[in-house]
């Protein structure tokens, strides 16, 4: 392997910045960028700038990962394929009192969500109709300080619901497979904490419908690579599509363990023209990750980064 230095003391002047991250490439005589997780991953602009540049993206086209990452464009994506939808607003709401009109015809509790954000950040849970323009503000606010966006929409919130993903690749030949699903309930403010696969709990209609939904919306949005179709799964069973990560996710190891397929390598073997070559694999065994965060449960897991003096991993049979 060879390293170049970006230089720059931040994000955006390093790993945000196109034209470093091209201009390495080109010093490297590179002919594709894989873009990893983070940064410029699911960004479209950049995608169609590596093409433009002449290199493999070993991604989605930039299409695919606009029309997925603005999560209204995304819901009509699914509506079209046919996938499990929470009811919602068609489209982003003009005010509070869109999302009043909304909570009063489908009852609550509502989440009003940033349509163009993720993680977390731009999502509100309205319980009574009187917090509502309080939340909605707070939303936009929230919106525009993470995304540079305020757009938001409204859909009917699942009181705690599992989050159930599925790891799916899809090839240039219109091949599109499930290689596993994966829960990541376990999360603390919107953040994933441990994820496991396959989900537990789910039934094998609810394994079927989540296989079915997720290859849908892929072939609808015109999809090639790896990616990653997420789930609400409610108390009663109600299925909801979430959202679709145009992107090879943190916790892509732990299907790689129960099916024994590099994802990466499988990215690679996409991008270059290759034909998956094989349909769902068989899922063996169970496997599960877990996040270690610099936090102090004393004081509500605030950050509390310091050096690592020790490190004592888990061994024994089976890990």
């Amino acid at each position: 392997d060879e390293a170049y230095a970006l230089g720059g003391d931040t994000p955006a002047a390093s790993y945000l910045d196109q034209a470093k991250v091209l201009a390495a490439a080109a010093e490297s005589g590179a002919d594709a960028i894989h873009p990893g997780y983070g940064f410029l991953s699911e960004n479209a602009e950049f995608a169609q700038a590596v093409l433009d540049a002449g290199l493999t993206w070993i991604g989605p086209p930039p299409h695919a990962i606009r029309d997925l990452g603005d999560k209204v464009a995304a819901r009509h994506i699914a509506q079209r394929a046919g996938a499990p939808l929470v009811a919602g607003t068609p489209d982003p709401v003009s005010g509070a009192d869109e999302v009043l009109a909304f909570a009063e015809q489908h009852g609550l509790p509502i989440a009003i969500k940033a349509a163009f954000g993720g993680g977390g950040r731009g999502l509100k849970v309205a319980r009574t109709l009187e917090e509502v323009p309080e939340l909605y503000d707070s939303a936009v606010r929230e919106a525009v300080a993470a995304f540079g966006r305020g757009e938001c929409f409204v859909e009917r919130y699942l009181d705690k619901p599992r989050h159930v993903e599925t790891q799916c690749l899809a090839d240039t030949h219109g091949n599109v497979i499930v290689v596993s699903t994966r829960d990541c309930s376990l999360q603390r403010r919107h953040q994933k904490l441990v994820e496991e696969a396959p989900a537990p709990f789910l039934t094998d209609e609810q394994n079927t419908q989540l296989y079915t939904a997720s290859k849908a919306i892929l072939k609808e949005a015109g999809y090639v690579g790896a990616g990653t179709v997420e789930f609400l799964v409610g108390n009663d069973g109600t299925i909801s599509f979430l959202e679709v990560n145009t992107r090879l996710q943190v916790e892509h190891p732990v299907t790689e363990e129960v099916t024994g397929i590099d994802l990466v390598r499988e990215m690679f073997r996409i991008a270059d023209g290759e034909a998956i070559g094989y349909d769902d694999p068989p899922v063996r065994g169970h496997s599960l990750e877990f996040r270690i965060n610099g936090e102090d449960p004393g004081r509500n897991f605030l950050p509390a980064p310091g050096t690592v003096t020790s490190f004592v991993p888990p061994a024994g049979p089976g890990v």
